[in-house]
């Protein structure tokens, strides 16, 4: 999906991003422009026979989300750190350039995984092959999770960083809503104070988590990729934060969670604590996609009506969860 918020660059500009990149002069050079994603201009590079994919932030005139600050930043620090850490099919930093002089926004090379994103193949796959896919991105989420941390917050937002999960969520919310208010965005069915009272009535229930780890926080199909019908690499890693394990998108995205994962994961029981901290995160998530309409400048009134009915769904499910 195109937004504002992607900074296309010209071909000029890509030549020049690339040769700093490879460290030599171009021989050949080929940039296709990628969909997908919400937030930065993507490209597939292919210069002097090797494949790159090129990621640019947003111009900083545009105005995004308040915990958007610095995203690509935080993916190039975390998928450092995370090739430093584990061995899991991922990419790698060929190089990050936040100097603006080639281009007027930092910029990320990163190498490419092979393959097509899992949303756009799923339904060529069998049974079995999703099944299979599923229980990998299980295994690899796992992996991802058991990298510990003293304290709950997201890397590039420093003065995010809390002991508690629930000071960390609130911050999280309370920095959503204001963004909402900050654009006059009314959001059907609810107010913000009911919102913000909701969420403050969960305090408990957020603290039932005490030990942060890593979360990539976006391992939604899109980010899965695929080559012989087999998982090949998981992309995406700009979202990343140290908070609740059941805040990854298998645990609280949209639909069901499936059990593929959930064996992959190595999880197949919920307390009832959980399940309300899964309501919380999927209540935070469909808010995400509801208040980022006017950043985006979205003008597609379908989206805007399922998530918000989305979002009224899941509040009633949460305050259900309450009263057990």
């Amino acid at each position: 999906m195109d937004a504002v918020s992607k900074f296309w660059q010209t071909e000029s500009t890509l030549r020049q991003m690339t040769a700093k990149a490879l460290g030599e002069q171009l021989h050949s050079f080929l940039a296709k422009p990628l969909d997908g994603g919400f937030c930065n201009a993507v490209y597939l590079i292919t210069a002097n026979d090797k494949e790159m994919v090129l990621k640019i932030a947003p111009h900083e005139n545009i105005e995004m989300l308040s915990d958007e600050n610095n995203l690509l930043l935080n993916e190039a620090q975390m998928l450092t750190f995370i090739n430093q850490k584990l061995s899991i099919p991922i990419p790698r930093v060929i190089l990050h350039d936040t100097s603006c002089t080639i281009c007027e926004a930092p910029y990320l090379f990163i190498t490419k995984i092979n393959g097509i994103s899992y949303d756009k193949v799923i339904q060529d796959l069998s049974e079995q092959e999703r099944a299979q896919v599923k229980h990998r991105v299980g295994e690899i989420t796992s992996k991802i999770n058991t990298i510990q941390h003293t304290q709950f917050g997201r890397p590039q937002l420093p003065d995010s960083f809390t002991s508690s999960n629930s000071e960390f969520m609130l911050g999280v919310f309370r920095m959503l809503l204001d963004d909402g208010l900050a654009k006059n965005l009314d959001i059907p069915y609810v107010s913000y104070d009911e919102l913000w009272n909701l969420i403050l009535a969960n305090q408990e229930a957020f603290d039932d988590c005490k030990h942060p780890c890593l979360i990539h926080n976006d391992i939604w199909d899109g980010n899965i990729m695929i080559h012989n019908n087999m998982l090949s690499g998981i992309i995406d890693f700009e979202r990343c934060l140290w908070g609740d394990y059941l805040l990854e998108d298998d645990f609280s995205g949209y639909g069901e969670i499936d059990q593929n994962f959930l064996d992959g994961y190595g999880k197949n029981t919920f307390t009832k604590m959980e399940l309300r901290r899964i309501s919380l995160y999927r209540v935070w998530r469909r808010l995400a996609m509801t208040i980022e309409t006017p950043y985006r400048q979205f003008t597609d009134e379908g989206r805007f009506n399922w998530v918000t009915g989305e979002l009224r769904s899941e509040i009633e499910n949460l305050r259900r969860l309450m009263n057990q």
